[in-house]
């Protein structure tokens, strides 16, 4: 059995939960010892999508009878795997989303509230849920260098204590409610890193105070060190689901806020324990009783939680997947 695990990309924009998740596959798949494609033109058994940009290859693969699977609502918050649009605070899928969902062969999402989303939306293909696959490691340093490249990179002190945030420059709703978030917090440092099409900070606000820094994405070297070394990660759960990013925070002792925890996250964020508040003054209140000590970082559940989410985990999932849909194949 050999897999391809494929992502069309735009080149010309930049990608990150996609990407991150393709290397999430790809090393649970290295872990369960599963044969991968390296390029496109290897032979493989079954085509692993997570993109709607990836129809041609669906649709060449299943002319060819291969096997497909999608893996959907794993990170919404990046645009180029994002499934959802959000009109008047519904869920959509467009017709065209729709049909391709409903031709591949099997489809894995995270957590039960993505199934039910789906199949709420017309989606017949069955849909499994597994882990999301974290890779703990990458939050271990080999040196203190290492561990302080984001206070190095934005000049800060090691005591400095930073809270932060990421999503897209596309989905503007939530930098209001940010930026009046961090007004109630002005002893410490907000951080939101977002996708953008022009590779800046497109958002303009006159209204930004001094504690509150919007910058594009960063490398995976500042990544890696801004998330061991962040206090708290701050969710906007009615905007988009992002497991990658929650799980990230888990995996790196951080604690996870959430502002209006009942959206797609809901059921993640009450896994890990995350502290959520249904107005802005409640999340407020939250960041400055856990800084002043009045309320306890409970951060070793989620971590425990993430490591059950491992790429081991995905990958004895993965593993147990294709097969299934191989023998039945077979039977057929």
């Amino acid at each position: 059995m050999k897999i391809c695990v494929h992502f069309q990309r735009n080149e010309k924009q930049q990608a990150f939960g996609g990407v991150r998740l393709v290397k999430s596959i790809k090393g649970a798949l290295d872990v369960a010892n599963i044969r991968y494609a390296r390029n496109d033109i290897e032979y493989y058994d079954i085509l692993h999508c997570c993109s709607i940009n990836d129809e041609t290859k669906i649709n060449d693969a299943i002319e060819d009878g291969k096997k497909v699977v999608f893996s959907a609502l794993m990170s919404e918050n990046d645009t180029q795997t994002r499934l959802l649009t959000i009109k008047d605070k519904t869920y959509c899928l467009t017709s065209r989303e729709l049909s391709i969902l409903n031709k591949v062969d099997l489809i894995l999402v995270c957590d039960e509230i993505s199934k039910k989303i789906l199949v709420e939306k017309g989606v017949t293909t069955r849909i499994d849920v597994v882990p999301v696959g974290v890779n703990s490691s990458r939050f271990l340093f080999v040196n203190e260098q290492e561990d302080n490249i984001f206070y190095n990179y934005y000049q800060l002190s090691k005591e400095t204590k930073f809270i932060v945030s990421s999503g897209t420059y596309e989905d503007k709703d939530n930098f209001d409610d940010l930026i009046e978030i961090a007004k109630l917090c002005p002893k410490y440092y907000f951080y939101y890193f977002g996708f953008s099409k022009s590779h800046k900070v497109p958002y303009k606000n006159k209204n930004i105070p001094n504690n509150l820094k919007f910058h594009t994405l960063i490398n995976e070297e500042i990544y890696r060190s801004m998330m061991k070394n962040a206090s708290i990660y701050l969710s906007f759960d009615n905007s988009r689901h992002s497991p990658i990013s929650l799980f990230d925070a888990a995996s790196s002792s951080t604690q996870i806020v959430s502002l209006e925890p009942n959206g797609l996250n809901s059921e993640i964020l009450n896994k890990l324990g995350a502290y959520t508040g249904k107005t802005i003054k409640e999340v407020g209140n939250i960041i400055n009783k856990l800084f002043n000590n009045e309320l306890e970082f409970n951060v070793s559940k989620a971590k425990q939680i993430a490591y059950d989410n491992s790429l081991k985990a995905l990958g004895n999932a993965l593993k147990e997947e294709y097969s299934s849909i191989m023998k039945g194949e077979e039977n057929a």
